[in-house]
């Protein structure tokens, strides 16, 4: 019975072993996309849902700041998106929270993951998110570009004809 308790126990903690690494892959794909991106690699394609709307997505503008602030240009990374500099910050930290974790082969604690698993705190972040992504969309709409992009996609093309 001793064994096979034990059994359990060490695929419990091999199975968390493997989430962790799952979560370090995610978060540093971006910070390691963003150094490959300023050498001139690219991805076979591009947002889309930019591509079929004309409409930018919520996270469109994302990869270019992600790339200026690998190129230590944090204005521009905050004039392509808002949130470019605190979504680098949040994988930055949560790579080395991991990678610490994966290295020390023990879990962390810390007043940064009660900070984040807050409900209000992901509650209030969605909403500004949320608010963010309307006032980019209402620019573009003002400026007459929304329109103009729309008509010209692939789906507003298809409403057009019927």
């Amino acid at each position: 019975m001793h064994s096979v308790k034990r059994y359990f126990l060490r695929a419990k903690k091999l199975n968390q072993r493997r989430v962790r690494w799952g979560w370090l892959g995610l978060f540093s794909a971006p910070l390691v996309g963003a150094i490959l991106y300023n050498h001139g690699w690219r991805l076979p394609f591009a947002c889309p849902v930019r591509h079929l709307t004309g409409i930018p997505c919520p996270t469109c503008g994302m990869t270019r700041s992600f790339m200026a602030i690998a190129e230590g240009n944090w204005q521009q990374a905050i004039s392509m998106h808002l949130f470019g500099p605190i979504l680098f910050l949040a994988c930055l930290v949560t790579v080395l929270h991991v990678g610490l974790e994966l290295a020390t082969n023990q879990r962390i604690g810390g007043w940064h993951l009660r900070l984040i698993s807050d409900r209000w705190i992901q509650l209030f972040g969605l909403v500004f998110y949320a608010g963010y992504y309307g006032l980019r969309l209402q620019q573009l709409s003002v400026s007459g570009e929304l329109a103009l992009s729309f008509a010209n996609s692939p789906l507003g093309r298809l409403l057009a004809n019927v």
